[in-house]
């Protein structure tokens, strides 16, 4: 029998020995909330979210395909409005999108003139 959301963020709030009440208390939601959650077939990836940040669990091995949908920018999402970060140009995934980037276009541009990244030596970006 296979577990939906709802068990299987009750098992891990368990496992982890964390009382509901302070859960509820750092989500800001009534005790009862929680509870109708651990019913449910399904959560938001958002609720899902905030349960593992207050109890140090990683749900994305428990759901992947939810974390697939938007990779985890809804997880740093997340922890930037938990941080107060407001501005996304601060954001470690915004910066990390735009080196790739950079990287990809810096290697298309090697390829253009048929040089490989591995073969440069500092005569030839001179």
């Amino acid at each position: 029998m296979r577990l939906h959301q709802g068990e299987i963020v009750e098992l891990a709030i368990r496992r982890n020995s964390i009382n509901i009440s302070e859960i509820s208390r750092r989500m800001n939601v009534n005790r009862r909330s929680i509870y109708n959650w651990f019913r449910r077939d399904s959560l938001k990836i958002e609720t899902i979210c905030e349960i593992g940040y207050i109890i140090n669990y990683d749900f994305s091995q428990d759901f992947p395909n939810e974390f697939a949908k938007d990779g985890f920018a809804i997880v740093e999402r997340f922890m930037n409005e938990k941080n107060g970060v407001t501005d996304p140009v601060n954001s470690v995934h915004f910066w990390m999108n735009k080196y790739i980037t950079l990287l990809e276009i810096h290697n298309d541009m090697l390829s253009a003139q048929n040089l490989e990244p591995e073969n440069l030596t500092l005569r030839d970006c001179s």
